[in-house]
């Protein structure tokens, strides 16, 4: 029985090779992919187990390295969820930015970045916040042909009322001269 220790977060077969003092063995293979996972950056998973990009790059595109090559691709999904993590933190508490008074840094302010906010709740949270908003807005022509027709105003845009400031005042300047 395999040690739980020893087994990789993303399990494969690693790719034959014959041993060289220099070269990938199954260990370097788990490790880099470990690695990956952990960094999802590949030159920083080749630096932790000795190896240069181009030799991974090399092991990955071998006739016989398709575990590999799956391994690495679910490394690097597995990855992405610090990355979002990340971004959720950034969205929720901001980003420090210093700010600087003749040469030195006399304190910070917070930027939160709305752009992010609203990717992430649209992306997220679609039914509240995604494109269903201009599906709703659009007239329908045909209750059949309407993704989900709960959510849809009959008639288009008719359905909604508007206050007498948002419509511009009707000009009857039909007669008067235009200038060229």
């Amino acid at each position: 029985m395999e040690d739980s220790k020893n087994k990789p977060v993303v399990p494969f077969a690693p790719v034959p090779v014959r041993p060289r003092a220099d070269g990938w063995t199954v260990e370097k293979q788990y490790a880099f992919i470990e690695a990956l996972a952990e960094t999802g950056i590949v030159e920083e998973a080749c630096r932790r187990v000795g190896m240069s990009r181009t030799a991974a790059d090399n092991l990955r595109r071998r006739a016989d390295g398709l575990h590999f090559r799956r391994a690495w691709e679910a490394a690097i999904d597995y990855s992405l969820y610090r990355i979002e993590e990340d971004a959720f933190t950034r969205s929720r508490r901001g980003v420090a930015r210093p700010i600087f008074h003749k040469g030195e840094q006399v304190g910070e302010w917070r930027h939160y970045d709305e752009r992010l906010t609203m990717f992430l709740l649209r992306t997220r949270r679609p039914q509240r916040y995604g494109k269903w908003i201009d599906r709703m807005l659009a007239p329908v022509q045909d209750e059949d042909d309407c993704e989900d027709p709960g959510i849809v105003l009959e008639g288009g845009l008719t359905g909604i009322e508007f206050e007498a400031c948002d419509v511009p005042a009707d000009h009857d300047d039909h007669d008067a001269p235009t200038a060229l």
